[in-house]
């Protein structure tokens, strides 16, 4: 769907203006290591800015001038992120823009925003999701700067395990810029989460550094997001069996919602869990999706891989927004 007219103005006013209160903060990466009352330890993860992104380049990432500069934000989030569902199917709002096409999800600056866009499709009945994301990308429109949300810290002081979290953080975005397919989410996030984590552990084995302590945090960190993602992926499976049965939408509504107390309370997710929710999680999925396959044909070299996807565009896909795509994955590997 499109936004309404009033809507689609208010949007790009806020995205536009949000971009633009981002750009005239933005202080070169030298600047704020040089500043004497920059903390040591963020200091020390920005001089490895530029390393990290020498590293993906290496790899086949595109090379941007993006993370030249940094942001500090104060506060947890950079966007909101909003996620819109009907009540009793798993079938998302997709909202489509020009030039850039469509997504599963809407981005707003503000929480205020994000919060008032979703209570116009919750009075409606629709089951709506509203989550803070620490970086996005922004398709090389403009060059983004290292925000201070995509660094883990408390009290403005980086946690252990900020390094590996920056490095899986500027490749997923390095991946958006140098692969990204119109009108496929799925595909796109999917694809940067792959490529991340596979490259982040590269990034740590060049280093010497998979004994390290901070690696070893981060590792249980993904260990325990898997588990909730394999925990939410089997939630959407269990209640895509109840919406697909045939009892009445009134059994469907109580057995959703006795489903979706139980698995709040397991979980003790930090926000209420919504089919708009569970859609989020399939569409930010780290599960292989054919992927593997794929690097295990291309003998394992990055560059193969980069290049073969390439190959893929967007007439390829039967649908916008396709959830599987393993089908249309090359089965033969190009060469460099």
């Amino acid at each position: 769907m499109s936004l309404n007219a009033c809507s689609t103005v208010h949007f790009l006013y806020q995205a536009g203006k949000g971009q633009l209160r981002l750009l005239n903060r933005a202080r070169p990466l030298s600047e704020v290591i040089a500043d004497p009352t920059t903390d040591p330890k963020l200091a020390d993860l920005l001089k490895q800015v530029p390393e990290i992104k020498a590293f993906g380049e290496k790899w086949g990432l595109k090379p941007t001038p993006n993370y030249g500069e940094y942001v500090k934000l104060d506060q947890d989030a950079v966007v909101y992120v909003v996620t819109v569902s009907e009540p009793l199917e798993f079938k998302a709002k997709v909202f489509s823009f020009p030039i850039v096409g469509s997504f599963t999800y809407i981005g707003w600056f503000s929480r205020e925003d994000a919060d008032d866009f979703a209570a116009q499709f919750s009075k409606k009945g629709k089951d709506v999701d509203v989550r803070g994301a620490s970086a996005y990308s922004t398709l090389g429109w403009f060059k983004d700067p290292l925000l201070s949300t995509m660094i883990p810290s408390k009290d403005g002081i980086p946690l252990p395990e900020a390094l590996p979290e920056l490095v899986n953080i500027v490749i997923h975005e390095s991946v958006h810029a140098t692969i990204y397919i119109n009108d496929q989410s799925y595909f796109n996030e999917s694809l940067a989460f792959f490529l991340a984590d596979l490259l982040t552990e590269k990034y740590f084995t060049e280093q010497k550094k998979l004994e390290s302590s901070v690696w070893k945090t981060y590792r249980e960190h993904e260990r325990y997001y898997a588990k909730v993602q394999a925990r939410m992926a089997q939630a959407y499976r269990d209640l895509k069996a109840v919406y697909d049965s045939s009892v009445s939408d009134d059994e469907k509504r109580t057995k959703k919602a006795e489903y979706l107390a139980k698995l709040q309370s397991e979980l003790r997710f930090p926000r209420p869990i919504t089919n708009a929710t569970l859609i989020q999680f399939q569409t930010y999925d780290p599960s292989d999706h054919g992927f593997g396959e794929l690097f295990d044909r291309c003998g394992k070299d990055v560059g193969r891989f980069l290049k073969t996807l390439k190959m893929i565009k967007t007439k390829d896909f039967s649908s916008p927004q396709q959830k599987n795509f393993e089908t249309i994955l090359p089965k033969h590997c190009e060469d460099v």
